[in-house]
């Protein structure tokens, strides 16, 4: 190899010959319990729900301690601890709500203030749906 050629060998490349990378750390993220199965309900909900009160296998472990206390005719802390998780998520689900209402009435008001007319097609359109006057 001619010792002029070498300083510039960096900026040619041959077919094939471009930097390869790789990350080789295994990706373990799938077997992570905080992944979410969102099948039903409010994605914010059960996000909050897990980052915040209960992961998926410790809201398992507590309604089965509590299964496995109803079933040896028991009622005492297991019990008492389900109740406490549901109140905790119903909390949650009422926040949530409350804040959902207060955004469309928030987008109503805004919409009526703006397109009048639109304002008054939308809620025509959802009485004639419900029924409701």
């Amino acid at each position: 190899m001619n010792p002029w050629f070498a300083p510039w060998w960096g900026f040619f490349k041959g077919p094939l010959s471009g930097d390869v990378t790789q990350d080789i750390a295994p990706d373990t993220r799938w077997w992570s319990p905080q992944i979410e199965f969102n099948f039903a309900g409010d994605r914010r909900v059960e996000t909050e729900v897990v980052a915040d009160i209960a992961s998926y296998g410790k809201q398992l472990g507590i309604l089965s301690d509590a299964v496995l206390e109803l079933a040896k005719g028991e009622k005492g802390s297991e019990l008492t601890r389900l109740r406490e998780l549901v109140a905790e998520i119903e909390t949650v689900k009422q926040r949530h709500n409350t804040n959902l209402e207060r955004s469309v009435k928030d987008q109503l008001d805004r919409l009526r203030q703006q397109d009048p007319e639109a304002f008054d097609r939308l809620l025509n359109e959802y009485r004639g749906h419900t029924g409701t006057a």
